[in-house]
């Protein structure tokens, strides 16, 4: 759990309300007087400070550099702009000769705030309306811009492109500036009703974070080509002041059952404008932690640095200062990790007089980060002059203290980035939460959840179950009675050909005109082994291989319609052979494709009696599944015209309906898929997960084709806590224990099939229900590291796409950009595992890198909604589909 103590309270020469205090988690720079600046050795807080005299008016900011040998300072007031040297200043001030500056501005202004480029060699100072942009090292102004309509907030530049300048204004709007060519980049719209005041770069990506007087943080994409486009919107919500005493106050965590009048008038809301923003990386506490961990996996199973090792880092830490409190965010995935509440008693280290100390409210912000993973708040109260120095030491596993009232951040869930073998604990309300029963020990033999499981199968595992066929009996008995071929004998049941097939007699075929011909050629043995011919193409196609390195398939390569009316395609499966392309239709049938694809290369299976929602191929790519809303699933083997197997009944299709309570499904069948390597069917409807075992007969009868001898039969069947299971997902290409069930109370529940029990519950994962859950299992053309088989994804309508890992049960990704608000749509892994692709309700389809938060691509061709998306398992080449029924191939080329 996060600590955070008051470690002192300094007093300075005016009220620091609205004053740019500077702290690098070094130092500490804050007015001395009203014309004089004292710098502070954070460790040593309670030592006499360094003076620095050169200013005749009141200061206005202080911003210190960011090389740390020499590091620099600058001080702005309205009469000078200065930039000190710290190391050489405090040499001059223990000699006790006067510390000298070098001025680099004179009358600018009244200078609100000040910050220095990477390589401090520029200092942008906000004056009124512009920025003036100064030489560090000599006094000299480079550059005036403005183009502001209001006071200009804050300027800070891009460490990613450090000739990029970032500026802030009371307009609310933002602008980007190019310094290398005296040019406005972009300039955005008026985004929001308050103003903007604090802004920060982030270290890890070229992202921008903007705070607003209305407690809304924005995140934006500065990367070259994005369009400058808002990745995430946070609202950090108001928090409740009452002035009642502690007694009377109501308990944060309970309910209010009745208040009365004169309760609700003690009753305030303070304000919550974001004062200060700073990005915190974890970069240092990663790698200590990589070098003193010990691999548990085989060494060809060990990971290495790419795609899941840049996932699995660190994510860097968004600190957020308001009025009310401080708030730390997953800057990836925009979840609350801690919240600290001014309006709480704060712990009080060195403080003679009391234990704890009360801020009640800030009047200014500004974060330093020092060793490890321990921040520096320096809270400028906005009433008294007086500021206090608090150390926030960030452990690894985060959670709120105290969640605040009315709080609109949409998503929050735990983060948990210790080891992976972590126990995870319930978080509180508001949170996501985890119930891990006891029983998963037993499967798992480790804490953690894993889908390449190490445990074997158990004894009384429901994977162990299969349906045979009935032994017939080979012993030959003596016909009994008539035995001529009419009726009542043992001929009754024969085909129409008794005995062996009928020789042509030749009158349809044409004469042979040619009656000898001499062999001229060579003659030559025939070898009794087979030609290196066929074994050279087994080695071909075994040897194939998903190119991982290849571009994303961005380029449209074909159009197809599936019908001749627009017909919605609801999902779209390429086989795992890639052979074939699978897609579910609104007009009550399925439709498979062979590939290349052509509309006369298509076939149609009809059999339903409503609409075909889910489609899934077997391994064997020789078999698929469909489901329906007509509350069955049929099972279809490639090239039959019916279905070889229809699930109707919940448990067995060889008694009578209604006998041993085998009644049909009540509810629509929502997903249905092959499971354990094509040895089970999963199939969803209503609130329940069945699972079946199945047996194929291989005879057909050409006389009674509606008799069938295919047998299923119910080996389990799981029921969820909510009212309807939306979402399913379980690999099939591999064997695996694990399915995730997403459910309508926006849970998933995670099921071990070895042990035939939930081992895992996540609840609040979504502000919706799930829709779409998508794990990452590559392709039989591919193989990933182990911790890759991990990653899963889950969306819902009307929020975002979220990245899971398995074993430590986060979120370690957040994906927008893309239109979701009311049609389910597809979401899918590519091969490689390195981007992720989701259809829109924009007509266009969206193409991800997993390891950035922003989509590469928008491809644009559809005209409806695209409903799903599928990745073709050896080629770099999407399938995608919409409601008016048409399919899209894109490829790389």
């Amino acid at each position: 759990m996060d600590t955070i103590h008051h470690i002192h309270a300094q007093r300075v020469a005016f009220t620091p309300a609205h004053v740019q205090l500077a702290c690098d988690g070094v130092y500490l720079a804050l007015p001395l007087t009203r014309t004089s600046v004292g710098i502070w050795s954070i460790q040593n807080i309670t030592c006499k400070p360094v003076e620095l005299v050169g200013h005749s008016k009141i200061l206005t900011s202080l911003a210190f550099g960011h090389i740390s040998a020499p590091k620099l300072l600058v001080s702005a007031a309205e009469d000078y702009v200065i930039v000190w040297n710290i190391q050489q200043a405090r040499q001059q001030f223990e000699k006790g000769e006067k510390t000298r500056g070098r001025v680099i501005g004179t009358t600018l202004g009244y200078v609100q705030y000040c910050s220095f480029n990477p390589t401090d060699s520029l200092v942008a100072a906000c004056v009124g309306y512009n920025i003036i942009i100064l030489n560090a090292l000599v006094e000299r102004q480079i550059a005036v811009l403005e183009g502001h309509n209001g006071a200009v907030t804050a300027a800070e530049f891009c460490p990613h492109y450090t000739s990029t300048l970032v500026s802030i204004s009371e307009d609310r709007t933002f602008k980007v500036w190019n310094l290398e060519d005296l040019t406005l980049v972009y300039q955005s719209p008026i985004l929001t009703a308050s103003p903007f005041l604090s802004l920060s770069m982030c270290v890890d990506q070229p992202y921008t974070a903007i705070g607003a007087a209305d407690g809304v943080v924005r995140i934006f994409d500065l990367t070259d080509d994005n369009g400058f486009r808002c990745l995430h919107q946070i609202d950090v919500g108001p928090v409740t002041i009452s002035s009642r005493p502690t007694w009377k106050q109501q308990d944060k965590n309970s309910t209010c059952t009745t208040d009365t009048q004169d309760n609700l008038d003690d009753m305030v809301e303070t304000g919550y404008s974001v004062l200060s923003l700073y990005y915190m990386s974890n970069t240092q506490e990663m790698t200590s932690r990589q070098s003193s961990a010990v691999p548990r996996n085989l060494p060809f199973l060990r990971e290495k640095s790419g795609v899941v090792s840049d996932l699995l880092k660190s994510s860097p830490m968004l600190m957020v200062g308001t009025t009310a409190g401080l708030l730390q965010i997953n800057a990836q995935t925009m979840e609350l990790c801690s919240f600290v509440d001014f309006q709480e008693p704060m712990k009080c280290i060195n403080n003679i007089d009391s234990d704890t100390q009360l801020l009640n409210a800030a009047g200014s912000i500004i974060f330093g980060q020092g060793t490890g993973n321990k921040m520096w708040c320096i809270i400028g109260s906005p009433f008294q002059n007086i500021v206090h120095i608090l150390e926030w030491n960030v452990s690894s596993k985060t959670k709120p203290t105290h969640t605040p009232s009315r709080s609109d951040i949409s998503t929050r869930s735990e983060n948990v980035r210790g080891k992976r073998n972590t126990s995870v604990s319930d978080l509180e309300a508001g949170m996501a939460r985890v119930d891990v029963p006891s029983r998963a020990e037993s499967s798992q033999n480790c804490d953690e959840i894993t889908v390449l499981s190490k445990a074997s199968l158990l004894e009384d595992s429901p994977l162990r179950s299969e349906l045979l066929p009935k032994q017939k009996d080979t012993k030959e008995t003596k016909p009994k009675g008539n035995t001529s071929p009419r009726k009542g004998g043992i001929l009754d049941n024969q085909p129409l050909t008794f005995k062996t097939k009928v020789k042509s007699s030749g009158y349809s075929t044409p004469p042979r005109m040619t009656m000898f011909q001499p062999q001229t050629s060579k003659s030559t043995t025939k070898s009794r082994t087979p030609t290196r011919s066929g074994v050279r193409q087994v080695k071909t196609a075994v040897s194939r291989e998903y190119p991982m390195s290849s571009n994303p398939p961005v380029n449209i390569n074909m159009k197809i319609e599936v019908a001749e009316r627009p017909t919605a395609v609801n999902c779209l499966k390429v086989s795992d052979g890639g052979h074939n392309v699978a897609c579910a239709l609104a007009n009550k049938s399925a439709l498979v494709f062979t590939l290349p694809m052509s509309n006369k290369g298509s076939t149609a299976y009809t059999g339903h009696n409503h609409i075909v929602t889910g489609i899934g191929w077997s391994h064997c790519g020789s078999k698929f599944i469909t489901s329906s809303d007509d509350k069955t699933a049929s099972m279809w083997i490639k090239g039959r015209s019916e279905p070889v197997l229809t699930f109707d009944r919940m448990k067995k299709n060889t008694a009578s309906v209604g006998a041993e309570g085998n009644s049909g499904f009540s509810k629509e069948v929502q997903n249905g898929q092959f499971y354990f390597m094509d040895k089970f069917i999963l199939l969803c409807s209503g609130n329940s997960m069945f699972m079946y075992k199945y047996y194929l007969d291989p005879s057909k009868n050409e006389i009674q084709r509606y008799l069938t001898q295919s047998r299923y039969k119910l080996v389990q069947q799981w029921q969820m806590e909510s009212q309807q299971l939306v979402a399913m997902s379980a690999v099939n290409s591999f064997l695996s224990y694990i399915v995730l069930c997403g459910c309508s109370n926006k849970s998933i529940e995670v099921y071990d099939m070895n042990v035939g029990q939930r081992v895992r519950k996540m609840t609040d994962v979504h502000t919706r229900p799930v829709h779409a859950l998508c794990q990452n299992e590559g392709s039989q053309f591919v193989s990933h590291q182990s911790g890759a088989y991990d990653l899963f994804v889950s969306a819902a309508a009307g929020d975002c796409i979220k990245l899971w890992d398995l074993r430590t049960n986060r979120c370690i990704r957040r994906y927008e950009g893309h239109l979701n608000r009311v049609h389910p749509c597809g979401v899918s892994f590519s091969p490689c595992g390195r981007f992720l692709a989701t259809g829109s309700e924009d007509k266009c389809v969206y193409l991800f890198d997993i390891r950035s938060g922003t989509y590469l691509h928008k491809l644009q061709g559809h005209c409806d909604v695209v409903s799903d998306v599928s990745f073709h398992p050896l080629y770099p080449q999407l399938f995608t589909a919409s409601l008016d029924g048409r399919i899209i191939m894109y490829n790389n080329r």
